[in-house]
């Protein structure tokens, strides 16, 4: 019993392993419902670089597209002279202010860093090629002899050089055309275009890196999530393969045991084995009264030797063509018991019993059959073995004629028969108990083999 509580105490309850599993579930749904939540803020960040990076580049070509209509509308004008050129041009730079609107974007965007200093200086080189753009269209203004007073003060404010003023019309065309196809104005063109550029790559890089970071984190995320899922599966398994292991396996096994009316092997959980070793002490308790039954019924109270049913039993199972029968039977016995009495003969019997006991072998069958006699089934024993027979029975009358602790002597005589000679056991045992009655005629104490 305590050996069933130690084996019980070993193994883990059915309610911890719940609780347990319970309890690691709920921290994996916790994870993966912050990985989930880190999944979604990552393709955010990855989503908000992708707009800031549509906005950088909106800005930045917002400058370059509005310094390239300020050249297209000044050359416009200073080769055709239409007016609708000049006003645009002043339109874009006083109104709509492409350029600056796209420097203070992207300050907005990015704050003073490296990108916005670069479009700074695109828009610092647009403005100083305005300088030279007013200094064009005043010339064609004064070239097609307009009226400067009608055009933007900026234009009005411009002072022609003296060459240029003494310069004729077309000298004033040409001039105004050659100062914004040239190679200086192309130079400003491309200083433009490259602090543009540098935006553009400083953008590129900073996105680029950001994109990277947000794919990583997202990839770890991922990476986690599915570690997540694949401990779930694992708990799942395990949790399964426990169940099988402690509560399904050893259920089974146990209606096994119980059909075969056998004790149940302490396994599985702490509460199945709790039940099983209930159930073991009952069936222990209902066993030991059938056998303590069951002993009673086949075996002599007096001598603890099989008794006549047990003896009946046994001479039916047997495989008698490998078996002898040995019958005993105590000389002179009644008279010991009508001297002593029959407390004195019954010990007399429990004596003679032990010394034929002792004498076999323990797989040979010892049964009392009557009042003094007794029996002998030897198993798996050969026609040669009648010596060995005579032999016993000698030891046995040298022990039983010596009186001991008050038990006065006696001596016993012997008949044996083999199965392998007789196959009929109502014969084999009349053969076996005239060979016997034989002996007791001729002064007993001795072994007679009937052949």
């Amino acid at each position: 019993m305590q050996k069933h509580e130690n084996e019980t105490r070993k193994n883990v309850s059915i309610r911890i392993i719940s609780g347990v599993m319970i309890i690691l579930m709920l921290i994996i749904s916790v994870l993966l419902l912050f990985a989930t939540f880190n999944m979604a803020t990552g393709y955010d960040n990855l989503n908000a670089n992708n707009r800031k990076y549509s906005q950088w580049q909106y800005y930045a070509n917002g400058l370059q597209s509005g310094s390239d209509y300020l050249t297209e509308q000044v050359r416009c004008f200073v080769v055709t002279g239409d007016r609708s050129y000049l006003d645009n041009y002043f339109e874009e730079a006083n109104v709509a202010r492409s350029r600056d609107k796209a420097v203070e974007g992207v300050r907005d965007l990015v704050g003073e860093t490296e990108a916005y200093q670069s479009l700074v200086s695109a828009l610092g080189e647009s403005v100083d090629l305005m300088n030279r753009e007013y200094y064009a269209m005043r010339l064609a203004v004064s070239a097609f002899g307009y009226d400067l007073s009608e055009y933007p003060e900026e234009i009005q404010n411009v002072e022609l050089s003296a060459e240029d003023i003494n310069a004729t019309p077309e000298e004033q065309r040409e001039t105004a055309r050659m100062m914004v196809f040239d190679e200086i104005y192309h130079g400003k063109k491309e200083a433009i275009s490259s602090n543009v550029q540098e935006c553009l790559d400083v953008m590129d890089a900073e996105i680029e890196e950001g994109q990277i970071i947000a794919q990583r984190e997202m990839q770890l995320t991922l990476m986690f999530q599915r570690i997540l899922i694949i401990i779930s599966i694992i708990s799942f398994v395990a949790t399964f393969l426990m169940f099988m292991a402690l509560v399904v396996s050893p259920l089974l096994n146990a209606v096994t045991y119980i059909k075969k009316d056998q004790s149940i092997p302490i396994k599985g959980a702490k509460e199945f084995q709790f039940l099983v070793e209930e159930y073991n002490i009952t069936h222990q308790t209902n066993l030991e009264q059938k056998q303590e039954l069951a002993y009673e019924a086949t075996h002599d109270n007096l001598t603890g030797v099989y008794n006549r049913n047990g003896y009946d039993s046994i001479q039916r199972s047997v495989d008698w063509n490998t078996s002898a029968l040995v019958l005993f039977d105590l000389d002179k016995f009644k008279p010991i018991n009508d001297s002593y009495g029959h407390k004195m003969g019954d010990r007399v019997l429990a004596r003679a019993a032990r010394a034929i006991q002792n004498a076999f072998r323990a797989q040979d069958y010892v049964c009392r059959i009557g009042g003094d006699e007794f029996a002998v089934i030897m198993v798996q024993v050969d026609l040669n073995s009648g010596k060995r027979i005579a032999e016993k029975v000698d030891d046995i009358n040298k022990e039983l004629k010596q009186e001991k602790d008050g038990v006065p002597g006696i001596q016993i005589s012997c008949g044996i028969a083999y199965g392998a000679l007789i196959s009929d056991f109502d014969k084999l045992f009349h053969e076996a108990d005239a060979a016997l009655y034989r002996v007791k005629r001729n002064g007993g104490g001795g072994c007679e083999v009937c052949e």
